[in-house]
């Protein structure tokens, strides 16, 4: 008499064992760590100070410089047009007694690199020690700037 040993076919059934044991183990990390990252921190925000309110473009001390360079090779002396060699003459006069030699920079967006730092140089050969950069106030509202 022949006995079939039966022939082992593949078991099809997924085993969820295994997979409940991890999940419940991860619950229970989660569960435990939960209440300790909801830890509260306190900070001290400053309060509102309006005295340190910007000062408008056109309000500007007498005794600040400010050069822009300008497209066409000329440059601005506290809103005056001359030349750079002229701008470098009147900043060596107004440098050469004053404890505090500081400048404030801007240029045209047309200003080639070589022409600002050219102006640059320039008014460090006069006598300016500091030289502040100023820039355009970040556009807002926008996610791209436009296009010109």
């Amino acid at each position: 008499m022949a006995m079939g040993l039966g022939s082992k076919r593949p078991v099809t059934d997924i085993n969820v064992t295994p997979l409940i044991d991890v999940v419940l183990v991860l619950l229970i990390i989660f569960m435990v760590l939960t209440p300790l990252a909801e830890k509260q921190k306190f900070i001290r925000v400053p309060e509102y100070q309006p005295e340190m309110q910007p000062v408008p473009p056109d309000s500007v001390p007498p005794d600040q410089t400010v050069l822009t360079a300008l497209g066409n090779g000329n440059v601005l002396l506290n809103k005056q047009e001359m030349t750079i060699n002229d701008a470098m003459q009147r900043l060596h006069v107004a440098y050469d007694g004053r404890p505090s030699k500081v400048m404030f920079f801007n240029a045209e967006d047309s200003v080639r690199y070589e022409q600002a730092v050219k102006v640059l140089d320039a008014a460090h050969g006069a006598g300016v020690n500091t030289i502040g950069m100023m820039t355009d106030p970040p556009l807002t509202g926008g996610a791209a700037p436009e296009q010109q």
